[in-house]
């Protein structure tokens, strides 16, 4: 761990421009063969040895109030959302747009990247299919927001949570848009195998595992192939990495199925949906 620290403070130091993320990959290509562990694992390793948390690290420079007020008022709303748009995955989505905001140097406004992110899911269990129109509409129906947003910032927040969704053909109407859509991208197989089965748990609760890993299989092989890759409009190292690891996995059907339940704790694979439980620390995050 203290080699760790030492490689991140002399990369850090030669290259003040790089974000926290450059700075963090390049020590992981330093390190990969000798460490030899995955790069999600030593990412977290370098930022325990760094005593870095990054949620804190991004999201310094955003107005106190206004992160108190969505902590205590919107942050509980998610727990009305199935288990893979809970609060877990609102913190990562945040996280990804800071973090994705440093290393493409774009310089947005930080209380309306908080805003748009922790807002971009909020109401999804009225209905999935439109959960961007209602998320957004529940933004601008919010009128202690406009304490924090003028009329043409909340606009902007309103288009950018409108258009963050993956299944969208049209390119989002501001970079707002573009890096919210880009930061609720997955960058790690183990999270999206949790998200998804809980999704299911929602979904297809009565479908039989195997032929739901049958679905699956198909779903994500069609969603990461190269012929038809995801919208992402600003693809950093980080989901680089996750989008090989999780291509070389679609090579092979049986390891990923066996990975799938590993992962979810599937104890038989002749049980529905429902009646496995699933990664319930997930839900605790």
């Amino acid at each position: 761990m203290e080699k760790l620290k030492t490689i991140f403070e002399k990369v850090k130091f030669e290259n003040p421009e790089m974000s926290l993320d450059e700075v963090i990959f390049s020590v992981y290509d330093l390190v990969k063969t000798e460490v030899d562990k995955p790069f999600y694992i030593l990412r977290n390793m370098i930022l325990e040895a760094n005593d870095i948390n990054e949620l804190e690290y991004y999201t310094k420079n955003v107005k106190q109030d206004l992160k108190d007020y969505i902590e205590e008022k919107i942050f509980p709303e998610y727990d009305k959302n199935d288990g893979g748009h809970n609060l877990a995955h609102i913190l990562e989505v945040i996280r990804r747009c800071f973090a994705l905001n440093d290393t493409f140097k774009l310089h947005l406004n930080d209380n309306m990247l908080y805003a748009i992110a922790a807002c971009h899911d909020w109401g999804k269990y009225e209905n999935h299919e439109t959960h961007h129109l209602i998320a957004a509409r529940n933004f601008m129906n919010d009128e202690k927001m406009k304490n924090f947003f003028n009329d043409e910032e909340r606009k902007i927040i309103k288009e950018a949570i409108e258009d963050h969704r993956s299944s969208k053909e049209d390119e989002p109407r501001s970079v707002y848009g573009k890096i919210i859509s880009s930061a609720d991208r997955n960058t790690r197989i183990e999270i999206v195998f949790i998200r998804s089965f809980y999704v299911a748990h929602e979904r297809m609760p009565d479908t039989n595992i195997e032929e739901y890993l049958d679905y699956t299989f198909n779903r994500l092989s069609k969603r990461y192939s190269e012929e038809n890759p995801e919208n992402m409009f600003f693809e950093d190292e980080t989901y680089k990495i996750f989008l090989h690891d999780m291509r070389e996995l679609l090579k092979d059907e049986i390891e990923f199925k066996n990975k799938y339940c590993e992962i979810n704790h599937i104890k038989l694979r002749s049980n529905r949906v429902k009646d496995e439980a699933g990664e319930v620390a997930w839900l605790k995050k």
